[in-house]
């Protein structure tokens, strides 16, 4: 005889067998796809150069250093020129601006700009030999593979390749899918001497960039990442009429039939990199007072290039204003640039039409 609920108890159990055993649906995922965690989250940098250059820009610049670290970006970068041209070149007044940039919290990476080493041979800043002053800021804004700042970053540096050990200041380093490189590219002609003999700083250190950038690029095609973004003191000049221009020659030196773009090779290097490259641009420099944002590369037909941008910041005496770059992994246009005031108020800023999708 069955007992009361047996039936029932029974048919529940090979219920929930064929449960067990049948398929469970769950939405589909595209080929290939990284779980949602992996994917990289937007970012923002800060970019300054050009200050202070006065004594009485330190204050400023202390305010303004202290506005930036209120905004908790990722790093800072600051652009060069952390001195006057007519400041001296005097290892106290380099330390002290060392430890104005030391004092953010956020991570900085600082680049050597003309004032702060190529023009240190002027008698205002001191008669100093430029390179000896070059070799003294490598000790001593970058001992070690840190940036500066309390909360400091690992980044790469180009002293690590044996054949560029004294090249300190060329670093790389990689966030959210994003490459970063910084190159030595000074003001006033990129340090390119007119009297005769070897140009031998300008040679050395045009290779040792050359390299450097070609390295970068080579890196970010291997790993197909989604942007690139170069930055350096000096404004190369793109508005020259480059493009047009032959190679120099021997004879243009000894004739003295042109002056010599001390840019013109990086110009060159930078149009062929870029058309490798399937992903977004950003070259920032600064070389003056005021935010400038265009195309600056363009095509044999005289069309820009839509997947290079290039951005300057603000300078001395502009001491109440910075470059904001927003990053955005996965979606267009990958950088957001905008300039930034002290008192959060509107700043007026160029407009530029964003790249279209790759």
């Amino acid at each position: 005889m069955i007992r009361p609920g047996a039936v029932s108890r029974t048919l529940q159990c090979i219920a929930m067998t064929l449960a067990m055993l049948l398929p469970v649906a769950v939405p589909a995922a595209p080929k290939g796809a990284k779980p949602a965690t992996d994917a990289p989250t937007a970012f923002t940098f800060t970019v300054i150069g050009n200050v202070p250059e006065r004594a009485e820009d330190v204050a400023p610049a202390r305010a303004l250093l202290d506005a930036i670290d209120a905004e908790h970006p990722a790093f800072v970068v600051h652009l060069g020129n952390l001195k006057g041209r007519d400041e001296s070149c005097s290892d106290t007044l380099l330390e002290a601006r060392h430890d104005l940039l030391d004092s953010l919290i956020a991570p900085v990476v600082y680049i050597p700009g003309d004032h702060d080493w190529s023009d240190c041979q002027r008698p205002a800043a001191g008669s100093f030999d430029p390179v000896e002053r070059l070799l003294r800021l490598r000790e001593l804004f970058y001992p070690d593979d840190n940036t500066l700042g309390q909360r400091t970053m690992t980044v790469m540096r180009q002293s690590d390749q044996a054949k560029f050990r004294s090249y300190r200041e060329n670093t790389r380093w990689t966030m959210n899918d994003v490459l970063f490189v910084t190159l030595n590219v000074p003001g006033d002609n990129n340090n390119y001497k007119i009297a005769g003999g070897r140009n031998g700083e300008y040679e050395d250190r045009l290779e040792a960039n050359r390299q450097w950038l070609a390295r970068a690029f080579a890196v970010a095609r291997q790993r197909k990442m989604a942007g690139v973004v170069i930055m350096m003191q000096a404004d190369p000049l793109f508005e020259d009429g480059w493009e047009r221009r032959r190679a120099p020659n021997l004879f243009d030196g000894l004739l003295r039939r042109r002056s010599h773009d001390g840019y013109l090779a990086l110009k060159r290097q930078l149009r062929t990199l870029t058309r490798e490259y399937d992903g977004a641009v950003l070259l920032i420099h600064g070389a003056s007072q005021t935010f400038m944002l265009d195309r600056p590369l363009r095509d044999e037909d005289g069309r820009p290039d839509s997947h290079v941008m290039r951005a300057r910041t603000y300078g001395s005496p502009v001491l109440d204003r910075w470059l904001e770059v927003s990053v955005t992994p996965g979606r267009t246009p990958l950088f957001h640039i905008r300039s930034r005031r002290l008192d959060n108020t509107p700043a007026p800023a160029p407009e530029i039409t964003p790249a279209p999708v790759q």
